[in-house]
Order: structure tokens, then C-alpha cells, then sequence
């Protein structure tokens, strides 16, 4: 079904759901659903898989209904007692029941005052309504694909994926409706607010047991999703992988970079970009088959370069482009970006690296530091300050850093590698064709640049997590049952996020511009893929370090990482809660 005929669909059930809500709890809790039902039914909105409609469509009416309260014992009604459907329209339940929730909780943190401001402004309440968003969007991603699943997977598949989908929603929507309560306080403990209603029928999801449902099954692998299309290119890339052989690495010890030209002369990286550029013109989506493939592999992944790419896509000039881009994606030249400073790590905007204009060049002074990849690169994005004090005087410029004043000190990480460093620019020449983008245009750069950074996909970061659970379940749990459930636990949410990926670059795909060379960014829900990839990285981590032992350190340490590169989680909520919740800033 298409887009627009679903949300047409989901506004008539929501128009209907709102009628059929009683004006207080205690009518609620004593409301007839036949009656309700009845309503429904002259709406044509029962008995709707009797008639031919698909799960999806079932779904989105089941999902309003809830979020409404709605005192309907809808789910029953429509799965005809088939397992794997009865499961999807729970998740579709439990689903509505959190997205009402978190509904109510920001409507009062929005407008609710304390101490002169909006209690949305304060940074635990936007970091409370954050998180209850990442939990949301992730069972919103699980539901979706296990309604989808009932008609287009095999019975024991589709059943498989609503039963994981149910543990996924159940947690979310607890956890959700948990925290409504938290930010709507003592309003929230009261009678006479849905907010125990919400609670309840979460929990109620989460019990239900439903005939038919065996202990959870193996999920069916992601490529299930592929279109013929994306099928075809999946088996060229397969036959590669089967194909390759490392041989002699001519890369000076350099192995990342002789897997990034590897790769690259194969045609698998940057496949979305234009083929004018060095890729291959394809849509984004088939940037998660290569990264779904190499993790299914046990390959290394898709080397971490798609944020500097697309901002020299985005921002650059014609004349940029054509002579920066493919080698940026080749890996014929390697690339490294200068944000943080010792005393402008978070706070962006408060950078104290300047470059001064001097008639057809910039002359450039100061430190960036956790700079990633530094030693090895050969040209540096770099923010600096050309203009006033915060973030309208920022500016981009490419640096080569063999210029005559880089010094760059490589920093041990705390599992002894030199892929960090501090750079040095001490009156550094940087010509002013070499600005990206217009004068003043660095914080906007900045923000599009790290938005992808942010994108577990174009970091190539979904494929290491699977690559590390496929280790973990081919090693087994020594029939430890506490290990055995965490594994699960991981397994299911690395899968959300996965389903996640997926949508979000098929919604990029959806919303390219007429300009194949200015597509859209991600935008700030990105933040939200960059919290729960952080928190199935955290989850995957701990677990492997448990199940492995002291080999598996280095990725347990990298993991507690992934709450700070990018920007931090603290700043990642702030972003969720301001720029896609709609709460108040704090200053």
C-alpha cells in the first residue's frame, strides 16, 4: 500500500479513535467495546483482514486506536487467531500505547512552568522525553517490519519476527509510559489521567499470550527485504567477498587503507554517489546491502568516510568536487576531519582556531585534537574561525597536511593504537579556493557533516555489530542461561536498529532533490540513529567482554566510545528533545 493511502488510513482511525474516547478515566475503565466496535464497523474499519486488507493496513488502525485509548478489544477481532498476525497487531498495540504516552508527556513538559521556564527546557526532563523517543523508534521499526512479515515471509519466518518485534515493543512501551509518568509528576499518579491507563495496557501487551507461539525462532536474515534489484546486486557483491583474496599489502602498514581501495576498486564504496564522482549512481539503500553483507560476511567494514563525503557533495564547488571527491572515496588520498579542540570539544561553536584572510589565502593558527585517522591523512576538513565570536563566524577549509606549519602528535588510545592525534597549525597557508562553501558557512557544514557521522550506515558501523553477534551465537553461551538471554536480547535489538537503517536511507532515497549532487541530509532525527546505535554497540560490547574474556577488551572499551565520538549522547538527547521533540531550549 502506498504511503499517502496509509496515512490517510491512519487519519480516518485516529479521527474515530478520538470520538470513542470517554471524557474521564472512570467511563474508560467501564466503557463497552462492543459499542465502540460498533462504531468501527459502520467506518468500515473491522473486519478488515476478512476483506482482503493487507497486515500493514491492520496495523495502522490497531496502532491509533491504541494511542487514543480507545477502549477497543480490536487485535482479537482481526487475527482470526493467527499466531504470527495476532503478535504483529500487539506490537502495533503496544506501539500506539507508547506513542500516546510520549504524546501527553511532551504536550505538558511543553507547556508545564517551574522556576520561570517550561519544564521541557530542563535538561533531565528533555533527556527523560529523548530517550522514551529512541525506545519508540525502535519498536516503530521492529512493528512495521513484523506486520510487513505476516504477508510476505513464510508462516515460521513471520512468526519468528513478531515474537522478537513483541519483546522489543514490550520493552519500549513500558519503558516509555514509564517515563510519561515520570515527566508528567504527580499529574501522572492521579485517576483521572490516561497515563496508568497507558501503563496497564502496555503491560497487559506484554503478558499477552497468544496460541500458537512456540519459543522464539532464529530471525530471518535482513536480505529477505531486498528488491530484485537490490537481490542482484547483493549476489554480485557476494561473489567478490568469494572471490577475494587480501593478497600483498602494498599500503606501507597500512592495512585500513588497502581494504578501503580494495573495496573501493571492486565498486563498493560510496555506491549512492554520482558515478561522475567515483560511485555508481545507485540509491542509498544500497549502501546498508554492502554493510548488511560484509557484517553477514565477517568482513571488515565499509571504511568511515561517508559524512566527509557527502559534505564535499553537498557543499562543494563544481571545481571541489571534481578534484577532491573520488579520491576522497577511492582511497587514493585519506582524509581526516578538524573539529574538537582542547577547549571546544562538545561546544563547537566556542572554537578558538583561527584563519586569517590574507588577500587569495587564509593563514591558519591553533589545535585540534581527537583528531581521528591524523597520522595517515592527507588532507584535514577543518572548522576554523574567519569572523565573529559563535557560530556564524565559523568557516571550512582543506587543509593538505604536509603543508609547512602541521605537526601532528598521534595520542595512544587505551588500547594501545595511534588512531587518534593532536594537530598543530602554526601559520599554516591555505588558499581561499580551498574554502568550502562560502565565508561563514562552516557551523552549517558542520551540522550537515555530523549528521551523517551520526548515521550508523554511513559509518559502516551496522556490519562490525553483526559480525560480532554471528561470532557470539557461533561460539554459544557454554549453556549459561543468562548469557544465552542477553544474547537474545542484543540479537533483537541490533536487529531494530538494522530495520531502522533501512528505513531511514529509504526515506532519504524518497526525499532526494531534483540536484542528485545537493541531496538532503539525514536531518536531526539522525541523533536518534546515533542513540540507539550507541546503545546496541554498549549492549553487544559488555556481552562479548562477558561471553569472550579479556580478548574481547578492545571492543568493550571501543564500545563505551560510541557514547562520545559524534558528538556525545548527552548532546545527541539535546538535539532529539529540541530539534525533532519540540521542547524549549535550556538557555
Amino acid at each position: 500500500m502506498e504511503d499517502d493511502e496509509l496515512d490517510l488510513l491512519r487519519d480516518t482511525a485516529a479521527r474515530i479513535a478520538e470520538s470513542l474516547r470517554p471524557a474521564d478515566t472512570t467511563r474508560l475503565m467501564a466503557a463497552d467495546s462492543a459499542q465502540a466496535l460498533a462504531v468501527l464497523e459502520r467506518a468500515g474499519l473491522t473486519g478488515m483482514r476478512a476483506a482482503g486488507a493487507t497486515a500493514a493496513q491492520v496495523a495502522v488502525v490497531a496502532t491509533e486506536l491504541a494511542r487514543t485509548s480507545a477502549p477497543v478489544a480490536y487485535v482479537d477481532g482481526e487475527s482470526g487467531g493467527e499466531a504470527a498476525l495476532t503478535l504483529a497487531l500487539v506490537c502495533a498495540d503496544l506501539v500506539g500505547v507508547a506513542r500516546g504516552a510520549l504524546d501527553d508527556a511532551l504536550r505538558h513538559a511543553r507547556t508545564r512552568t517551574q522556576f520561570g521556564r517550561a519544564i521541557g527546557a530542563f535538561q533531565a526532563v528533555a533527556h527523560l522525553a529523548a530517550e522514551a523517543a529512541v525506545e519508540l523508534a525502535a519498536a516503530e521499526a521492529f512493528a512495521s517490519h513484523a506486520a510487513w512479515a505476516v504477508d510476505a515471509l513464510a508462516a515460521d519466518e513471520a512468526l519468528a519476527v513478531a515474537a522478537a518485534a513483541r519483546e522489543v515493543c514490550a520493552e519500549a512501551a513500558v519503558a516509555v509510559c514509564e517515563t510519561a509518568i515520570q515527566v508528567l509528576g504527580g499529574m501522572g499518579m492521579t485517576w483521572e489521567h490516561l497515563a496508568h491507563i497507558r501503563l496497564r495496557r502496555a503491560h497487559a501487551g506484554r503478558r499477552r499470550e497468544v496460541d500458537g507461539t512456540t519459543a522464539s525462532g532464529v530471525l530471518p536474515d535482513l536480505r529477505g527485504l531486498d528488491s530484485p534489484a537490490e537481490a542482484a546486486f547483493r549476489a554480485e557483491l557476494v561473489a567478490w567477498i568469494d572471490g577475494f583474496e587480501a593478497g600483498a599489502d602494498d599500503s606501507a602498514g597500512r592495512p585500513r587503507l588497502a581494504w578501503h581501495r580494495a573495496l573501493y576498486s571492486a565498486g563498493y564504496v560510496g555506491v549512492s554517489f554520482p558515478a561522475a564522482s567515483g560511485g555508481r549512481g545507485m540509491p542509498a539503500a544500497y549502501e546498508a546491502v554492502v554493510n548488511d553483507e560484509l557484517g553477514f560476511r565477517g568482513m571488515p567494514p565499509v571504511p568511515p568516510i561517508g559524512h566527509l563525503a557527502h559534505a564535499l557533495r553537498r557543499f562543494g564547488s563544481d571545481a571541489q568536487r571534481e578534484t577532491y571527491l573520488a579520491d576522497l572515496l577511492s582511497g587514493a588520498v585519506a582524509w581526516c576531519q578538524g573539529f574538537s579542540e582542547p577547549g571546544a570539544g562538545s561546544d563547537l561553536a566556542a572554537l578558538t582556531t583561527k584563519a586569517r584572510r590574507e588577500s587569495d589565502a587564509y593563514r591558519v593558527n591553533g589545535t585540534k585534537i581527537w583528531t581521528s585517522d591524523a597520522v595517515d591523512s592527507d588532507r584535514c576538513l577543518l572548522l576554523c574561525r574567519t569572523g565573529e565570536a559563535g557560530h556564524r563566524g565559523l568557516s571550512m577549509l582543506i587543509v593538505p597536511m604536509d603543508a609547512p606549519g602541521v605537526r601532528v602528535d598521534p595520542i595512544v588510545t587505551a588500547f594501545e593504537t595511534r588512531e587518534f592525534a593532536q594537530v598543530f597549525f602554526d601559520d599554516v597557508r591555505v588558499p581561499a579556493a580551498d574554502r568550502l562553501g562560502g565565508e561563514g558557512d562552516g557551523w552549517a557544514i558542520a551540522m550537515a557533516l555530523l549528521a551523517y557521522e551520526r548515521g550508523p550506515a554511513d559509518i559502516g558501523w551496522t556490519s562490525r555489530l553483526a559480525a560480532a553477534v554471528a561470532e557470539m551465537r557461533a561460539r554459544g553461551t557454554g549453556g549459561d542461561p543468562v548469557l544465552a538471554h542477553r544474547l537474545d536480547h542484543a540479537e533483537r535489538w541490533l536487529y531494530a536498529l538494522r530495520l531502522r537503517v533501512r528505513a531511514r536511507l529509504n526515506a532519504r532515497d524518497t526525499n532526494d532533490s531534483a540536484d542528485a549532487d545537493r541531496v538532503p541530509g539525514p536531518g536531526p532525527e539522525g541523533s536518534i540513529d546515533k542513540l540507539l546505535l550507541t546503545r546496541v554497540d554498549k549492549l553487544i560490547g559488555r556481552l562479548r567482554l562477558d561471553l569472550v574474556g579479556d580478548e574481547a577488551m578492545t571492543g568493550y572499551l571501543w564500545s563505551r566510545a560510541a557514547g562520545i565520538y559524534g558528538g556525545t549522547e548527552q548532546i545527541q538527547r539535546d538535539i532529539v528533545a529540541q530539534r525533532v521533540l519540540g521542547l524549549p531550549r535550556a538557555r
